[in-house]
């Protein structure tokens, strides 16, 4: 102990009465040039001095208290000063038995709390603060037994349905529950269902402590998982009974440890009250919001995934209990009018889907499937503006990720009966950012004067900045001056958008709309918002194919020999070059077309010529030479009409391009049909160039 080593060496005298040691200033014993033997015993000391030193701080404070609460009651609550005066007695006497105190008041703790137990039910809130700071000392310094902390979530519970001292009962609870894991089962429950209780109470300023510490509580629950986990290694647990765990219940399943069954009732808990559902473990909590539950759900989710990937228990309740949850809730929102889904509900789901899909996809696989679908219907033209800007914002992450792209590929497009959800979702990016410019608001329209030719790869109106009307409308009112600087943007058929830099960078996702959890009202989504982050989508995807296919091969290379895997490997190179190039040509081709900006130009072509080098590389000559005449036709003069490369390539039958082409026609890609209102490429019918 502390004062073992203390005495042993001569750094101290003990009291007995106080239970403590008192260091000397003793320099004559200190050596010129101490041997790294004795340097070591002198580090030992110092840290058992500081030890010894909080002892002594914790024991006068903890006498302090206990006179100071027997003072206060000395008029009014004689009962109460006569435990405290006793109390005095008991944690000298308790001192006195060990020479570690924290094991002295261990094992005393239940009756060295029960002076400060007694004041908390006075009620009175001076008493109470003296009882708290106490409890709080002892909880601090790790001397609460299991019986003690039983008695502390009791006697707080009752405090907090008295209203009195609701931020320091979050303090305390805090401690009690971070400072070992002494608490578990139904009395972590209990201390968890006090906080929630708090979280909804009508004060402001106790509400957003209590908010606050929910959440450090649920997370702390988790890290102990953690802990367990790391303490057990490779142990494995019991054989799982599926029917007991879908019948559901307030018992965790025996396979688990005593943590990890913590966690697994609290989990499915908040399943439950998201579902609307009554909890099975967390007793007493009768009030839950959606929001808030999602949050700790996706929050579970995100930092803790290695509870799900190792507990099979956990992997259950993620297949049956959130999948389904999440699909739930995404209905509502498709059958409500246009107009009408709920934006915090809306925007926590889609964040809940991201982390399912990036932490969990290989365990989810046919799940991933159909949230991947709804996402993707999220770009509906129809859908709210706010809503298929989350659904962007998504989509983003995931295009700036290979080994994603890879696996939806392999999963699904790959397969003879699956819906080829990586082609799909392609698509719907390339319809989405033809859709801004065809079915743009008034208040983007805009005439524009163009001042010469413009340049190779320039669309309309490249080369000089566009009148833009100030006061919205459709042409009408003062326009901006010509001699300001053009900003980058994108303007095609007299809609002009711009081009936001601060959005996100190629490759590095960042998301603005599904980081407002604070709203509760959908955010007017800022203009040239979503062809931005449009634009991004589309240069990642490019570039993460590209990166798929030059690893691949990079890896081929070192093994040498060609095996099946190598073989495997070609056909989904092939895969995700075929089920792409349509969505990307119409909307590079169309960007391209519309660019008022030569880094923004510059970056499309550049993507539109890897794409083609990387079609020819894998000789796959339709999408090679149909993103090579979209590039020649972008070099062209506006409403240039080369006679070659229409009869190659058909022109669309839809409106005329600026340059005399159609949108999908003029990107090379062949007959352009329409589904859902938005142009979709088809894979041309006519000979190669």
């Amino acid at each position: 102990t502390s004062s073992d080593v203390l005495l042993k060496h001569g750094l101290g005298t003990p009291n007995v009465s106080a239970g403590q040691f008192h260091l000397e200033d003793d320099r004559s014993q200190t050596l010129a040039e101490p041997s790294p033997g004795k340097a070591g015993l002198g580090k030992a000391a110092m840290a058992a001095g500081e030890r010894s030193l909080a002892e002594k701080r914790l024991l006068e404070n903890l006498q302090s208290d206990l006179r100071q609460l027997s003072n206060e009651a000395k008029k009014k609550h004689p009962p109460l000063r006569e435990a405290a005066e006793s109390g005095i007695i008991k944690v000298r006497n308790a001192a006195g038995k060990h020479h570690d105190l924290r094991l002295a008041l261990l094992s005393e703790s239940p009756e060295i709390l029960e002076p400060f137990f007694l004041g908390c039910d006075t009620r009175s809130p001076k008493i109470v603060q003296i009882c708290l700071a106490a409890i709080q000392r002892l909880v601090t310094f790790e001397a609460v037994s299991l019986t003690a902390a039983v008695n502390v979530i009791t006697c707080l519970w009752n405090l907090m349905e008295s209203g009195i001292e609701e931020l320091k009962l979050l303090q305390t609870v805090t401690l009690l529950l971070t400072a070992n894991s002494v608490v578990q089962g139904d009395t972590l429950a209990k201390a968890l269902v006090l906080c929630f209780r708090l979280h909804f109470t009508k004060n402001s300023t106790t509400n957003n402590t209590a908010s606050a510490t929910v959440r450090q509580l649920v997370a702390a629950v988790f890290e102990r998982v953690q802990a367990e986990d790391a303490a057990l290694g490779d142990v494995k647990t019991d054989n799982l009974n599926l029917e007991e765990l879908k019948a559901g219940s307030r018992h965790p399943p025996k396979s688990l440890q005593p943590c990890a069954a913590d966690a697994f009732l609290l989990f499915q808990d908040l399943v439950q009250m998201v579902n609307a559902d009554q909890p099975l473990w967390l007793i007493g909590l009768t009030e839950m919001t959606r929001t808030l539950g999602l949050e700790l759900l996706e929050s579970i989710l995100a930092s803790f995934p290695e509870a799900f990937l190792r507990h099979p228990e956990f992997r259950f309740l993620l297949k049956e209990r959130v999948c389904p949850l999440v699909i739930k809730l995404f209905s509502p929102n498709a059958r409500q009018a246009p107009d009408r889904p709920f934006f915090p509900i809306s925007m926590r789901l889609v964040r809940v889907v991201s982390v399912l899909i990036h932490r969990f996809y290989a365990t989810l696989v046919t799940e991933c499937e159909i949230f991947l679908s709804l996402v993707v219907k999220f770009l509906d033209h129809e859908k709210p503006n706010w809503q298929r800007t989350l659904a962007l914002e998504v989509l983003h992450r995931m295009c700036t990720q290979p080994e994603l792209l890879r696996s939806f590929c392999e999963s699904y497009d790959m397969k003879d009966h699956s819906t080829k959800i990586f082609q799909d979702m392609v698509n719907a990016l390339g319809a989405y950012v033809q859709a801004l410019f065809v079915n743009a608001p008034c208040h983007h329209h805009h005439y524009y004067h163009p001042v010469g030719g413009g340049g190779p790869g320039m669309g309309p109106g490249a080369g000089a900045a566009p009148a833009v009307p100030t006061g919205g409308g459709s042409g009408g009112g003062a326009t901006a001056s010509l001699a300001q600087p053009p900003q980058a943007a994108f303007l095609y058929r007299g809609v002009w958008m711009p081009l936001l830099p601060h959005v996100a960078s190629p490759g590095v996702p960042k998301a603005t709309y599904m980081e407002m959890l604070d709203r509760v009202e959908p955010p007017t989504i800022a203009d040239g918002y979503g062809v931005s982050l449009g634009y991004l989508c589309l240069l990642d995807i490019v570039a993460s194919i590209t990166a798929v296919v030059e690893q691949d091969e990079k890896e081929a290379a070192a093994r040498g020999a060609e095996g099946a895997a190598d073989a495997h490997n070609g056909r989904l190179h092939r895969q995700l070059v075929s089920s792409s190039w349509c969505g990307l040509l119409a909307a590079l081709s169309l960007l391209l077309d519309a660019s008022t900006e030569e880094a923004a130009t510059e970056e499309i072509l550049k993507t539109m010529q890897r794409f083609a080098s990387l079609s020819g590389h894998l000789q796959l000559s339709t999408p090679r030479d149909a993103f090579i005449t979209a590039m020649c036709k972008g070099s062209l003069p506006p409403h240039y009409t080369l006679t070659v490369l229409s009869a190659t390539f058909p022109k669309s039958a839809s409106s005329p391009h600026p340059r005399g082409d159609g949108v999908s026609g003029g990107g090379g890609g062949g007959g352009g049909g329409v589904a859902g209102g938005s142009l979709v490429p088809q894979p041309p019918q006519g000979p190669n160039l």
